[in-house]
Order: structure tokens, then sequence, then C-alpha cells
């Protein structure tokens, strides 16, 4: 897994096991969400990614009900921004750019 658990929990705020499998599942979504957006391959280490998976996991956590009296964005701000400096970027390897 390329974000460790127990950060997606902490930055969510969930303090129980119930969701750990669906939380998993959600990361490698969100692995495939911004490679199908960006092009770009998850790479360890890539901090910008890694925080990308933060939010678009949070995003598909928090809006996983079919209805919701809340206002939901297509994608969120913080989300789209990382995502287009991922594709402007591309891939980094070994702390530069590619």
């Amino acid at each position: 897994m390329s974000v460790e658990l127990s950060k997606i929990k902490s930055y969510l705020r969930i303090t129980h096991d119930i969701d750990d499998a669906f939380l998993t599942d959600l990361v490698e979504t969100s692995k495939a969400f911004i490679k199908e957006q960006t092009g770009v391959e998850y790479i360890d280490g890539d901090k910008v990614y890694e925080q990308g998976i933060l939010f678009h996991v949070a995003h598909l956590y928090d809006n996983r009900s079919a209805v919701t009296e809340k206002t939901v964005n297509i994608v969120p701000f913080t989300l789209d921004a990382i995502i287009k400096h991922i594709k402007i970027r591309g891939a980094y390897e070994n702390g530069g750019a590619k």
C-alpha cells in the first residue's frame, strides 16, 4: 500500500477497525483515479501524490452514501490542484523530477 492505513485513519479521525478493508480498497481506487487523470504512476515516497491519495480517499469515504444533505463537489478543489500539479511536473524518481 502506498499510504499507510494508520496515516489514513488519523487523517480521517477514524479510531475503529470496521472500515479498514474499505479504506485499503479506496487507496487503490484513488491511485488508479490519479493515474488516469495524470498519466503518472505512483512511486513510493512521492509526498504530493500521497497527499492527493489522502484527499481522494477522504472525499470518497465522506461521500459514500447515495443521499446527502451537504453540497458535494465532484472533485474537491484541493485534489484538483494536486492532480494538475502531478500532471504538469510528471513523475518523481529518487527525489528529482523525471
